[in-house]
């Protein structure tokens, strides 16, 4: 199967559970729901409640596995709705922040239901903290990881400059939207230097071919680092705890060694902007 058949944004930094399992099944979806009829925001809203019914069930030891299997299956249906927009010509703004409030809506459902059942099996109440701290940190990592890829698929994959602006949603979401690109201007450090460099550089919002090659060939190795940080990471997590029997580990994990990962990113990230512009 063609990476083109998977419609995949960009195949060269599509993680390989990705580019093998996820978006394969996800297709299949995706092609069962448009002989169905089923609009790609169908699919995000089946995915969502999948993702909060598997979170939820993380709350009980004897539906933890069960819970785990659904969260796998709201990640096919995370690439289906997107797979279904693009094969039928749907692709929105809005659809694409309902896709991420889906992957919220499921990491509340977790943190808290995993937060619930340890206190219930006696830990202390001050696991809530360490629930909300996790929580903040998994929106740092999250926006650091769709930041970056985002970058790099506009610059060397369609040859554009990135579109940071908010998009246009409804009211209810537009804070919020505007709270988080808020923290990933914040965080850029460097790299908005770079997205200068390339815009002066431009030609009618296109970037130069010379540029897509310099882009590609110093920010292709961070760029898949920063992949680390992404859902699946997370989800698998919860997977091998699961079977540990050791979720009281999972804030630990989110907290101490992907905080310890988003430090090294960050920081190979400004070696790799202050290289592209020392030399562009």
């Amino acid at each position: 199967m063609a990476h083109s058949d998977l419609a995949l944004k960009s195949a060269e930094i599509e993680e390989l559970s990705d580019v093998y399992f996820f978006r394969p099944l996800g297709l299949l979806v995706a092609r069962a729901g448009q002989a169905l009829g089923a609009t790609p925001m169908t699919l995000t809203i089946i995915g969502t409640f999948i993702g909060i019914l598997g979170g939820t069930f993380l709350r009980y030891d004897w539906l933890a596995l069960t819970g785990f299997a659904l969260l796998i299956l709201h990640s096919i249906f995370d690439s289906a709705d997107g797979q279904l927009a693009r094969m039928t010509g749907r692709v929105s703004d809005l659809g694409r922040v309902l896709d991420g409030m889906s992957g919220y809506a499921t990491h509340i459902a977790i943190y808290i239901a995993i937060a619930v059942g340890l206190v219930h099996r006696g830990a202390p109440r001050s696991t809530f903290i360490w629930m909300l701290l996790a929580g903040v940190a998994t929106a740092v990592h999250a926006g650091m990881y769709d930041y970056h890829r985002g970058a790099y698929t506009a610059v060397v994959t369609e040859a554009r400059l990135p579109d940071h602006h908010p998009p246009k949603v409804p009211r209810l979401i537009g804070p919020l939207m505007s709270l988080y690109m808020t923290m990933q201007r914040a965080l850029i450090g460097l790299h908005a230097s770079v997205e200068a460099r390339l815009r002066a550089r431009a030609a009618a919002g296109q970037v130069r071919d010379e540029d897509r090659s310099h882009y590609r060939k110093s920010f292709y190795p961070v760029v898949r680092g920063w992949n680390f940080l992404g859902d699946n990471t997370r989800f698998y997590a919860v997977g091998v705890l699961v079977l540990l029997h050791r979720l009281d580990l999972f804030f630990p994990f989110v907290l101490v060694p992907m905080n310890l990962a988003l430090i090294i990113f960050w920081l190979w990230q400004r070696r790799a902007d202050q290289k592209f512009l020392s030399a562009a």
